[in-house]
């Protein structure tokens, strides 16, 4: 049973069903809220909600479409430490090698869910091509050069088989300079690749006219402070 004064009321909580008081609204006086501490559990619930939601969202725009489901269960038990990984522990970032087809990039794409962090996720091709994009002056430079910036600074990049991009003189040199520039703002890099790190070397090597101090850098830094896994 409630009572009423002028224009407050005592009535029992909609929700946990302990009395309190509260302000009658003129607009609906038969209304009884929740009480002040339901309120603001209600209020929490719903921020937590809307910024699962929103990081879900993030997750399924960045994410190959193929692996905006991938779930922890498919992923072999060579990559399973890949969910382990903390930047604390291994500021460099993240890389796993092995041949195609062992989950590597389900891994990856379980991690980036798990962080909630902002990221970038590009393939190795696509890492090419935005490097080459950003220095051409004959296509939309300043919004291609924006977008590399962009992958210098994100809090977390992904480089998905960095192994299946041609490693020519210019990306392999813009390559380092990208994974230069984030190993010393302490940003993670997550890579994955089908080539072991020597044999990415090789191929770099190969492929950049010979430049063997270049691909040394370029290995160096994908595995200096990172956790590397191998299968």
């Amino acid at each position: 049973m409630s009572t009423t004064t002028e224009q407050f009321k005592t009535a029992e909580c909609p929700h946990c069903k302990i009395e309190h008081h509260f302000e009658v609204c003129n607009q609906l006086p038969r209304i009884i809220p929740l009480c002040d501490s339901c309120a603001e559990i209600q209020v929490a619930t719903w921020h937590d909600r809307q910024k699962r939601e929103e990081l879900e969202r993030r997750f399924r725009a960045g994410v190959p479409s193929r692996y905006c489901d991938a779930i922890t269960e498919r992923i072999k038990p060579g990559y399973t430490a890949a969910l382990s990984w903390k930047a604390s522990d291994h500021h460099g970032g993240l890389g796993l090698i092995g041949p195609t087809g062992e989950g590597k990039t389900c891994a990856v794409a379980c991690l980036i869910r798990k962080l909630e962090k902002p990221f970038l996720w590009w393939s190795g091709t696509q890492a090419r091509d935005a490097a080459t994009l950003a220095g051409n002056a004959e296509v939309d430079r300043e919004g291609a050069r924006r977008r590399w910036e962009h992958s210098m600074k994100v809090e977390v990049l992904v480089i998905d088989d960095v192994s299946q991009a041609k490693m020519l003189e210019t990306f392999s040199s813009s390559l380092f300079n990208l994974l230069e520039t984030r190993l010393g703002n302490g940003l993670p890099t997550i890579w994955t690749s089908q080539l072991s790190l020597p044999e990415l070397r090789a191929k770099i090597v190969r492929q950049n006219g010979g430049d063997a101090a270049q691909a040394d850098a370029i290995s160096r830094r994908l595995g200096q402070h990172s956790l590397v896994l191998v299968r």
